[in-house]
């Protein structure tokens, strides 16, 4: 952890911008809500609100450009697409942001005339659609009536023929057999049909059509149907020709892109300054501050703000009982990969002592164990350093790489012990393509499905251990707060009770020397006889303390039994991987075609390895948060986050 020091600072008003820029700029202070019921508060949500719906904007404005140019970013370039400018160069581009909200202005509003032609075209098709059936009508749509008759346009929702038509509405009316009935398109779901009557029946036939199912035609247009169709195509044209010149104007825009891009990182800083400065109090006149900072760089920050800005600086102890104190952690690349694993479970608290540095190895171990395949380790390895060099990665995506990079190394050394290389690939190979009558064993230690009690056995006795681990762990947060009594009788007690419980427990799997039996015997028995003893040393009566006692004898017994077993997982999953590797490569080779072998090898150990690293990054997480974490860990601390120039598109880096 990383010693923090408590800041304060207080200046004139007047200096108040300048102090909450040179924080952001040097980004490594972590403020905390300024609370004094004599100063005032800065309520600057509406602020904050109107720069997130103009950063909104502008991001939309930058889709447009990159969907309008055609600018596609593949998955190295979503990692690398960023510039490097110094913080002077950052302030001087921030002074050009009038031109980029001009243009996203522009663009904006391109977009949207953009969007009322497409609207336009989408009615024109809809249209043509609506008229296509009616192509070889030889009247217009709009047609209603002439000097004598009545003139019906519509549809029914089913197929019928002129004659159907006739008999349906004869049916409804006997009287109405002076209809003439024309189809104009008859489909399985539909019937497009023309209905003439006299005037004198035209009421009764409004009856008869409408009992029937008959929709009218809506389509008010003094045009034939043909000519309509005719006409929205030409429309269609038109509006295609808009769009085309409004995408050149959104196109000739394109070189206010990093402009834009910029403006949003700066928006990010407006946004992240104003929720800062909630965080401020102030009187009439003077402006106050306050948070946590590294030690090393307070030199540094009191240097400036008492020279630079003229303001008062002070430092004190953090009251580390206090949860909202928060926690920096400092571990090199092995350590830190696990630190987003922790993170998940429950920050860091003062109280705890850091468990990433020793939950590092135990998890890369559990997971080279589960994974077990030098092959697949490989492959993990590969990405990790390609993105180290390529992507560049940084923050958490640097400790995600890292995480990758030690569990693959870690699945190559197991698997390189048992053997597997893509399954057993390289004797299938040799037996198949070569013609070796027998492959050669690659396991340097041993092979997994032939041992697999042996493996269980290693796999259980490397669980105690880690157990025991965390007990150990507990034990020195123990003495840390100067409680001596619990550090050792929380702790020693339960090791010694584990070990004879374990050596006790082998004897069923594998051949225990009577020496070894008879020691752990005594270790069972010594271990259960102090756990009575002690365990219940807080109750106030003998009975009490001999009760309590028993109860946790068999907590013990029945708890640590349960986490001990679950250690059998690193076995299970283990074989697993190597089984399903190893049916695949048996799958490749049926066709006896080193094409599709390849092929099949590919598409199948893609899916193993996919499939693998989801089930052993569950597995491996749970071994630690409910077998390792229950032992000492207690979390619920607050992250350490400081207030920085958060930016997505540029990189600020301070000049020298």
């Amino acid at each position: 952890k990383v010693r923090l020091l408590h800041f304060q600072i207080a200046s004139m008003l007047s200096e108040s911008k300048g102090i909450v820029e040179h924080l952001q700029k040097c980004g490594y202070a972590h403020l905390e809500n300024t609370k004094n019921d004599a100063l005032l508060k800065y309520d600057t949500e509406k602020i904050v609100r109107d720069f997130e719906l103009e950063q909104d904007k502008v991001n939309r404005a930058i889709s447009i450009l990159e969907k309008t140019c055609e600018i596609k970013k593949g998955l190295i370039e979503s990692f690398t697409d960023y510039k490097t400018v110094s913080y002077d160069r950052y302030k001087a581009l921030s002074e050009k942001n009038d031109e980029a909200y001009r243009s996203c202005n522009e663009i904006l509003l391109l977009e949207k005339e953009n969007e009322r032609l497409s609207d336009e075209i989408n009615d024109k098709r809809m249209l043509i659609q609506y008229m296509q059936p009616w192509t070889s009508l030889d009247i217009v749509m709009g047609s209603r009536r002439t000097m004598s008759s009545r003139i019906y346009i519509g549809s029914f929702n089913r197929n019928l023929t002129e004659q159907g038509i006739i008999d349906e509405i004869i049916a409804h009316n006997e009287q109405l057999d002076g209809v003439a009935v024309e189809v104009i398109c008859s489909q399985k779901l539909y019937t497009c049909a023309v209905i003439i009557c006299h005037n004198s029946t035209a009421t009764e036939l409004e009856q008869a059509l409408q009992s029937i199912g008959f929709v009218h035609n809506d389509k008010m247009l003094p045009k034939l149907p043909s000519k309509i169709i005719e006409d929205a195509n030409i429309e269609i044209s038109a509006l295609e020709e808009e769009i085309a010149v409004t995408n050149k104007k959104i196109k000739e825009l394109s070189s206010f892109y990093d402009d834009l891009r910029f403006l949003y990182d700066w928006l990010t800083a407006q946004i992240d300054k104003y929720k800062a400065v909630k965080l401020a109090a102030s009187s009439e006149k003077a402006f106050f501050i306050s948070g946590y900072i590294p030690e090393k760089e307070a030199d540094e920050l009191r240097f400036v703000i008492e020279n630079k800005h003229n303001a008062y600086f002070n430092t004190t102890e953090p009251d580390y009982d206090d949860p909202e104190v928060p926690v920096l952690l400092k571990n090199g690349n092995f350590a830190s990969g696990v630190e987003g694993i922790t993170e998940m479970y429950s920050p860091v608290s003062n109280k705890d002592v850091d468990p990433n540095p020793v939950m590092a190895f135990f998890y890369y171990a559990f997971f080279g164990l589960m994974l077990s395949d030098a092959g697949y380790g490989a492959l993990m390895v590969i990405f990790a350093i390609f993105a180290e060099k390529k992507l560049k990665a940084s923050g958490s995506f640097k400790k995600t790489v890292n995480l990758a990079f030690y569990s693959g190394i870690s699945s190559m050394i197991f698997g390189a012990l048992f053997g597997g290389w893509f399954g057993d690939l390289i004797p299938v190979i040799c037996t198949n393509f070569l013609g070796f009558e027998q492959a050669p064993s690659l396991a340097l230690w041993l092979d997994p499905v032939s041992n697999s009690i042996t493996l269980l056995v290693c796999c259980l006795g490397f669980g105690i251990v880690h157990l025991f681990v965390g007990l150990l762990l507990n034990a020195f947060k123990l003495i840390k707060r100067k409680n001596y009594t619990a550090a050792v009788f929380d702790t020693l007690p339960v090791m010694i009770f584990v070990t004879g419980f374990a050596v006790f427990g082998a004897d069923f799997l594998i051949k225990i020397p009577q020496a070894v039996k008879n020691v752990g015997n005594k270790l069972l028995l010594a271990g259960a006889v102090l756990i009575v003893l002690t365990a219940g040393r807080s109750a106030k009566n003998i009975i009490g303390k001999f009760g309590a006692g028993l109860y946790a004898l068999y907590n013990t017994a029945s708890g640590y039994l349960g986490d001990i077993l679950s250690y059998s997982r690193l076995l299970a999953l283990g074989l697993v991987t190597g089984v399903i590797a190893s049916s695949i490569n048996l799958m490749a080779t049926m066709p006896k075609n080193p094409f599709l072998f390849v092929l099949i090898f590919i598409v199948g150990h893609t899916i193993n390895i996919a499939i693998n690293l989801i089930g052993t990054y569950v597995h491996t997480n749970r071994l630690q948060y409910v077998e390792f974490f229950s032992k000492f860990y207690e979390g619920e601390g607050t992250v350490f986050t400081p207030f920085r120039l958060n930016t997505k598109h540029f990189i600020i880096k301070e000049d020298k």
